[in-house]
């Protein structure tokens, strides 16, 4: 079986196209995280229950809803089934305070909000019909995906169906995925990353699998995997501990933060292809990416995107671009006048292929010089004592700012491992983009996200020094 053309069909859902064909309906789709199979048919069935639920509770195609949990079949069957219904789904991150939770949905006017209790018990049959086919449209509003602000309420970004399989289109091509084939749901479904492995599995009528009680060894049964670098590390300790293990993982796509190619190198010696990528919530996921090597690149754009450097910010449209903002009822551009959003990150095309050089709004200035905190950060990691590392600003009187880091070391923080680093540095770094103080990375900071949010380090920072 090869990938299916579901962008041209516009009567079925990607779900639906696969439950109604011959081919596919008694096609293993999903493994559960309790290791149950389900096929496209259940599936489907699964998610028309999980409709008429919904309708129930009052939730019809002009409704907002919202999931907030960690990643369960109820909870993808929800997403999918708001979808059919012609509504809008949130995803909230459970480690957000209820207050939080509160404030987000009644900033985005949510009629329902699912917490996994609420889910447990969907009915298994109904004499309901689902939604009618020919009501489907590619082009609607679908999803809501939050992302980091500067201040205040993170923004959500409204994409609809025909740009997730846009995006989906794009990795899967690069990547070799197709029906035979199975990606892991490694990453929350409340993240585009996590979305962008539920397009490319409806993409295809491929597998998707849940992880298991043993989260590496469900990992390695799949043939693809999203991991952030810290994953991957742990993925190669587990090797390393069970080197008799038979997997079948073939390609790895990384993303969230940077990688040390040393990872990339190891990985490759078990077979493994491992992705060096670059996306952002308004694009439904991965923008650019390639098969990881030596070099600091991200690749070149996958199949649909469309970007240019302006003054070494990038900008990008095409595959996967959302249709804006959700503010107060209503869609909010996010393109300049132009057509292209801008993304504020720095960026350079070197040795034909994009180079990320940082934030724009990282960058600071300390004693006239321009300082980006991501240069910083890839140098120390590359003294392979560091696992984890963030550069940040702190005021100075004299220079107006000093950058200081904060690390998670491999062995524990202590002073004689910061004086390793230091002296690493001395050979391999400007003297002036030296931090000169060292923090450990601080115990949950990290709040169910996948990756660590420098705004928080930054609150975090500034509280260290006020209580000195």
């Amino acid at each position: 079986m090869k990938c299916v053309p579901i962008l041209s069909v516009t009567k079925f859902f990607p779900w639906q196209a696969f439950a109604n064909d011959p081919q596919y309906c008694e096609k293993i789709a999903l493994r559960s995280s309790q290791g149950d199979v389900f096929t496209w048919e259940e599936v489907g069935q699964k998610i028309n229950q999980t409709v008429v639920f919904l309708q129930t509770r009052g939730i019809t195609s002009e409704s907002a809803v919202a999931f907030c949990g960690k990643n369960s079949e109820s909870i993808l069957f929800l997403y999918l089934a708001t979808i059919q219904i012609g509504a809008k789904i949130l995803g909230l991150n459970p480690a957000f305070p209820q207050e939080k939770i509160y404030a987000l949905c009644d900033e985005y006017g949510i009629d329902g909000c699912f917490f996994d209790e609420d889910l447990v018990d969907i009915p298994a049959g109904s004499s309901s019909a689902p939604l009618s086919y020919q009501d489907v449209d590619f082009l609607r509003p679908a999803t809501m995906t939050l992302t980091s602000g500067s201040s205040g309420l993170p923004k959500a970004v409204v994409h609809h169906i025909q740009a997730h399989l846009d995006n989906a289109r794009g990795v899967c091509q690069l990547m070799h995925f197709n029906a035979q084939q199975s990606w892991l749901l490694s990453l929350p479904l409340y993240h585009v990353s996590g979305q962008g492995i539920v397009w490319r599995w409806l993409l295809c009528g491929a597998e998707l699998h849940f992880p298991q009680a043993d989260f590496f060894a469900s990992l390695l049964q799949a043939s693809h995997v999203s991991l952030v670098p810290t994953q991957l590390q742990r993925l190669l300790d587990y090797l390393t501990q069970h080197p008799q293990v038979s997997f079948k993982t073939k390609h790895i796509l990384l993303g969230g933060a940077h990688t040390p190619v040393e990872l990339t190198q190891v990985v490759r010696q078990y077979g493994i292809t491992a992705y060096s990528g670059y996306g952002m919530t308004e694009m439904a996921s991965t923008v650019f990416a390639k098969p990881s090597d030596n070099s600091p690149g991200v690749g070149q754009p996958l199949l649909g995107r469309d970007f240019q450097l302006v003054n070494e910010e990038i900008w990008l449209k095409g595959a996967g671009l959302a249709l804006g903002y959700w503010k107060n009822g209503e869609m909010i551009p996010l393109t300049n006048a132009q057509g292209w959003l801008q993304t504020k990150d720095k960026g350079v095309w070197q040795n034909n292929e994009l180079v990320i050089v940082g934030r724009l709004d990282n960058m600071f200035i300390s004693g006239g010089e321009n300082i980006q905190p991501e240069e910083i950060e890839r140098v120390i990691l590359q003294s392979h004592l560091v696992k984890q590392v963030w550069v940040l600003p702190k005021a100075d009187r004299e220079f107006g700012a000093r950058p200081v880091a904060i690390v998670e070391f491999y062995e524990h923080f202590t002073e004689s491992a910061v004086e390793k680093l230091r002296v690493f540095l001395q050979a391999h770094l400007a003297r002036f983009k030296h931090p000169i103080a060292y923090y450990p990375l601080p115990l949950g900071i990290r709040q169910g996200a996948i990756k660590i949010s420098r705004k928080a380090l930054a609150q975090w920072l500034a509280s260290q020094e006020q209580n000195k």
